[in-house]
């Protein structure tokens, strides 16, 4: 597993329903639902790396 990876599996998702995080280096950096504007300012601060995106479900969502 991913440094970032497993800081998304550790992270707290409450009240971000439907929202995006964004990680780098196994911190979350960025959060919201606007994921293009957010990915536009992640990738300035940090050029270098390579973000890891997601969207944490609904609560009701199911997964398989």
């Amino acid at each position: 597993m991913t440094k970032n990876f497993e800081a998304y599996l550790r992270f707290d998702k409450s009240g971000l329903e439907n929202k995006y995080v964004v990680i780098i280096n196994g911190e979350v950096v960025a959060k919201g639902r606007d994921i293009k504007n957010m990915l536009e300012k992640v990738r300035q601060k940090y050029p270098h790396d390579t973000p890891f995106v997601a969207k944490i479900p609904d609560e009701r969502m199911l997964i398989l």
